[in-house]
Parts: structure tokens; sequence; C-alpha cells
């Protein structure tokens, strides 16, 4: 790895392997056991997964200057074979976006336009921190709720990435 940029496409390389451990994990969950309440921030399995593809959709939607989506809902989604469907476009799309980036893009500023309007202003490579964060959290309370009803993904350590790449 020799730029920032190299740095960014390795986190999403891994924030892929990892979401992609529990979409397996999940594989099979009928609608009821992916929708039952959990007390997790979300609600459920579902809503914890929903959540979080919507928000890696968002950042997608702002680093390439198009309008947000507002598809991602729970309902949209009732199944894990839907929601992986469609979060495998959305991956699509980001390993198509990654290449493009230098560590010159990295600098520049995205625009976050709220539902009332306000605007929030952040470097894109900050932006792209805050997604690979937040993917951290709700991945692990996805993890958790999957564990929970014996369906663990695993460990999902960025150690166990690394050895897992070579």
């Amino acid at each position: 790895m020799t730029t920032t940029a190299d740095l960014y496409r390795l986190l999403f390389e891994y924030t892929s392997w990892a979401r992609e451990r529990l979409l397996k994990a999940a594989e099979g969950l009928t609608e009821e056991e992916y929708a039952k309440p959990n007390g997790f921030n979300y609600g459920s399995i579902r809503g914890i997964l929903t959540h979080g593809l919507a928000a890696e959709t968002g950042g997608m939607r702002r680093w390439t200057g198009q309008m947000p989506t507002r598809d991602i809902t729970q309902e949209s989604l009732p199944t894990v074979e839907a929601l992986a469907a469609r979060w495998a476009e959305e991956v699509e799309a980001l390993k198509a976006y990654l290449p493009t980036l230098d560590d010159a893009a990295l600098e520049q500023e995205v625009i976050q336009r709220r539902a009332d309007g306000t605007e929030i202003r952040r470097v894109l490579m900050f932006d792209m921190m805050q997604i690979i964060n937040h993917a951290t959290q709700h991945r692990a309370e996805a993890a958790e709720a999957l564990t929970m009803i014996g369906r663990s993904p695993g460990d999902l350590d960025f150690s166990v990435f690394m050895r897992a790449r070579g």
C-alpha cells in the first residue's frame, strides 16, 4: 500500500468481506426471524441491515454527486435475499468508483443535504471514514443479533480478513 487512497480501498474491501459474512449467516432466515424485534436500535436484523445499506448508499450518492435514493426501506426489502441483491448493486457501484480515487480526490469536499435543507460539508476522506465506522457499529449489532439466534457470522476482525486475503 502506498497511498491514502489505497488504504481506503483496502478498508472498503474489508467492509465488504465482513458484510458478506453477515449476509451468509443470515441466509435462510424466514421473514419472521428476519423482522423479529430484538432490542437493538433498529429493532430487528432486517432493520439493522437495511439501515446499513441505506447509509452506504447515501454515501455513494454524495461522493458521486447523485441525488439520494429513498427506495431502501424495510418494506421494500422484506427478505435477506432481497436485501443481499440490492446490496450487491451498491457493491458493484463502489467497485467502479474506488479505482477513480487518488489522494487529491480524498481531500475534496462533499455536501450532504438533509431533508430539512441543511447542508453538511465534509472532506471526502472523513465522510468515507464515517461510512466505514458506521458500518462497523451496525455490523457488530447485526453479528450479535445473529449470534443470539444461533447464526454467528464468525470472527469479523480485520486481522482475520488480512489473513484470508493472503
